[in-house]
């Protein structure tokens, strides 16, 4: 009886994700033009930041399920880089040239994560760390991207904000950027809660639960966050919005989780989850210095993910 309750729900929660990402992308567009920040750079700042995975893996570091708590910085990062992008590349194919800088500040960034956590513990200390590391890799990005804020853009959406900006106030497009942006993560509460409810009984260990069942229920908006700007002609928000996400997880998630409540890391974390993150971080840096995401490079992403789920269970 609960599960005809939890699948329309679920569905609904994608459909106002859906809905909720058209406004943020020309939110987002529009800001661009009026900040003279590039809309790529605008992707990784605010697509980046994931309220509803921090609120599940503080939910994970209070409760005493590192397990959880990490797995929405690893597993959801892994989701992110292979299903999400991988759907995005197979159904609407990403060219796009992104800052070399930018592809490596993304792909080293989840070393401190990994050597703040040898010792099998990720203290307050440690969540300070990551944290202070995060403000000067978002603060390069965007510093970088000023005065490249027509970059992405074509002539006929500048000009098409040009006008709006002659009818409503400046604050129009921040505002339906930061709205649509509130109502992605109202809806994927919903969308993370009823996925939930529809794997409660799965019987496995919290680690596994945690960077598997959970990581795909808080970041499935992700697919239409991924695809909707792309579809729309826009795959520099897409790819600035799987950057950015990666960075928000494994800096700042994960340093605001461990300052208000200390993680135990599992030797699995460091021998398999962190790795595997790495070794797919890996194989979409490659591909995004060959400046495209396309239907075999979407195929290679979406191929990793039941290799991520079978090692992960065997491991267990």
């Amino acid at each position: 009886m609960e599960l005809l309750l939890y699948v329309p729900l679920f569905l609904l929660g994608v459909y106002l994700v859906v809905q909720a990402t058209e406004r943020f992308v020309e939110g987002l567009l529009g800001s661009a033009v009026l900040s003279g920040v590039s809309a790529f750079a605008l992707g990784v700042v605010f697509g980046g930041f994931d309220p509803e995975n921090l609120a599940a893996g503080i939910a994970g570091g209070v409760n005493d399920l590192p397990g959880v708590a990490l797995g929405t910085v690893l597993g959801s990062s892994v989701f992110l880089l292979t299903i999400a992008l991988g759907v995005a590349g197979v159904l609407v194919p990403l060219r796009v040239e992104v800052p070399r800088s930018h592809i490596f500040l993304t792909l080293a960034s989840p070393v401190p994560l990994l050597l703040l956590s040898l010792d099998n513990e990720l203290s307050r200390w440690d969540g300070l760390v990551l944290l202070v590391l995060f403000f000067p890799a978002m603060g390069y990005i965007l510093a970088a991207s000023r005065g490249q804020h027509r970059a992405y853009l074509h002539k006929d959406e500048v000009d098409e904000v040009v006008k709006e900006r002659e009818k409503r106030p400046r604050w129009f497009f921040p505002a339906l950027m930061v709205g649509g942006l509130a109502v992605i993560a109202g809806a994927a509460q919903l969308v993370g809660w009823t996925a939930h409810g529809i794997v409660d009984e799965v019987g496995i260990s919290d680690t596994v639960f945690g960077m598997v069942f959970v990581a795909a229920a808080v970041s499935f908006e992700e697919i239409a966050r991924e695809t909707v700007p792309a579809y729309r002609g826009h795959p520099e928000i897409s790819i600035g919005n799987i950057l950015g996400t990666v960075l928000f997880f494994v800096l700042f998630n994960i340093g605001i989780i461990a300052m208000i409540a200390p993680l135990a890391v599992d030797d699995i974390v460091l021998t398999f989850y962190w790795p595997f993150l790495m070794g797919t971080l890996a194989v979409v840096s490659v591909f995004l210095l060959r400046k495209s995401i396309g239907r075999p490079e979407g195929a290679i992403l979406l191929a990793i993910y039941p290799l991520y789920l079978a090692l992960a269970v065997l491991l267990d």
